[in-house]
């Protein structure tokens, strides 16, 4: 009994990790992990004070759209902290270290804005601060290519140097997010990248393989209980 009750459970452990590395996960912080897995779209070439509605590396381009997706929104282009952005945080909470600057890009007043990838990406991010120097809730809805909520990150934000990181890795790809606050913002350190995981089968092999173990498990309970 006791060998069949560590087989049932190890079979319950791989089920649980498997579900585990199949969910939507928020990364709370730009630490060397997710810095070195994923890409910065460097917007630095762009002059302060510009009004833009995308920015690109060549290989990702994030539009700046409004919250519904309909139309585009334009953006300002700042320099954070003392190019048109008073404060920001930096390293740990930040991407930016002791003494540096980062392109920011104020929401010109508005409170909410859609960010759309061009290809869909199973991590992004990007670290956002409110224009008020008070604490503000600011809420970032991640959805896939085909309207699918796949998770929210909320946090309360300082605009007094408190920028942070809302950022998340998904095994299904992120095609854009839906940021917004009760106050205009501005953001920042937009950074994609892809999952390296073991393939993790699909329900329905899932589904073959519980049947398969319990029926091969039954014989030897029925012979250890003999």
């Amino acid at each position: 009994m006791k060998r069949f009750s560590l087989m049932l459970a190890a079979a319950i452990a791989v089920a649980m990790f498997t579900a585990k590395t199949m969910a939507f996960t928020p990364i709370s912080s730009p630490d060397a992990a997710y810095l070195a897995s994923t890409t910065y779209v460097d917007p630095s070439a762009i002059s302060d004070w510009t009004n833009v509605t995308s920015i690109t590396d060549g290989t990702l381009t994030v539009s700046f759209k409004n919250a519904a997706g309909s139309a585009s929104l334009a953006m300002n282009k700042r320099t954070a902290p003392g190019g048109g952005w008073a404060t920001w945080s930096q390293a740990p909470d930040s991407q930016r270290g002791a003494g540096d600057t980062l392109p920011v890009f104020f929401s010109n007043d508005a409170t909410e804005a859609r960010f759309v990838l061009s290809s869909p990406m199973n991590i992004f991010g990007f670290e956002a601060e409110p224009d008020p120097f008070t604490v503000h809730t600011m809420v970032a809805k991640f959805y896939d290519a085909s309207d699918n909520l796949l998770g929210t990150i909320s946090r309360d934000v300082d605009g007094n140097a408190g920028a942070r990181l809302f950022a998340a890795s998904s095994p299904t790809p992120i095609a854009y997010v839906v940021f917004s606050s009760d106050v205009s913002w501005a953001v920042g350190a937009f950074r994609y990248g892809t999952l390296h995981s073991p393939v993790i089968p699909e329900p329905g092999t899932m589904a073959l393989f519980g049947t398969g173990l319990v029926a091969g498990l039954l014989p030897l309970r029925r012979r250890l209980r003999a």
